[in-house]
């Protein structure tokens, strides 16, 4: 982050890092691609949801007459998406259906839902506000508990033709679960949101900033296991470590990637 924000803009490098976080982990690239394409100062120039979510899903491939096979939308919200992306998007360089991975992917967790997220954190927090909102939620977040505070503002219901949808044409007989859960905001703020903010604090001399950061790091509750912190853990006998926090987990996924998986065990610091 200290190294994109001496070369970009700070809303952008923040922008760029939440939707990298959207994709993890087998849709990190193309993320970043579709933030690259589609900048956050353009898409906060647009008024409305509907024009945030059309702009975001056209260019990133994902619309039904941009898929095959071809689909025309019959409801009305995906028609007002269509229309939209005719008359703002033929200059925008778009993405392919085939640039995003859809294999072995939770419906829920689907790329569409993840970028139609995005489209409601983007309208929550208005035009040209979301590196300044963001940047008071971490300054302002109380020690502790600050997480709750985090979680709450990165969470997304959806409503409308989402609350029921997890892709085009792909209906739940039930409600289904929220475009951007409790988890997948913990996840957000861990990788993208709190490292951004310590590091532009470091640069912009911000001690509050800065110190609030990473104390809300240091003390971030444990986030959903994967394979990786299962597999440390048994590594490490850690399979029951009641006070692990998401910076240990973070530290196990360091040392897996850095030693374990590059075949350098005798130089890991562990084993002294």
């Amino acid at each position: 982050f200290q190294a994109e924000l001496k070369q970009k803009e700070t809303g952008q490098v923040l922008f760029r890092g939440m939707m990298r976080a959207l994709g993890y982990a087998k849709n990190t690239k193309p993320f970043e691609n579709l933030a690259d394409r589609m900048p956050l100062n353009f898409i906060e120039s647009r008024e409305g949801l509907a024009p945030k979510q059309a702009l975001l899903l056209g260019t990133a491939g994902l619309l039904p007459s941009q898929r095959r096979p071809r689909k025309f939308a019959r409801e009305q919200e995906v028609q007002e998406l269509e229309q939209i992306w005719q008359s703002a998007g033929k200059t925008v360089e778009t993405m392919k259906e085939g640039d995003w991975n859809f294999s072995h992917i939770y419906p829920n967790n689907s790329p569409v839902r993840r970028i139609v997220a995005q489209s409601y954190l983007l309208e929550r927090y208005g035009k040209g506000k979301l590196l300044t909102e963001i940047l008071q939620l971490v300054k302002e977040a109380p020690l502790p508990g600050g997480h709750h505070v985090l979680e709450n503002s990165l969470t997304v219901a959806g409503d409308g033709y989402w609350r029921d949808h997890f892709d085009f044409d792909v209906r739940s007989k039930t409600k289904i679960s929220s475009l951007l859960g409790n988890s997948k905001a913990g996840e957000i703020a861990v990788n993208a949101i709190l490292p951004f903010a310590f590091s532009w604090g470091k640069l912009a001399n911000e001690a509050k900033l800065t110190e609030n950061a990473i104390e809300l790091y240091r003390n971030y509750p444990r986030l959903p296991e994967n394979c990786i912190t299962r597999h440390m853990a048994q590594q490490f006998c850690l399979e029951e470590p009641p006070d692990l926090t998401a910076c240990h987990q973070q530290g196990l996924i360091h040392i897996f990637r850095n030693y374990c998986r590059e075949g350098r065990c005798s130089q890991c610091p562990l084993i002294n």
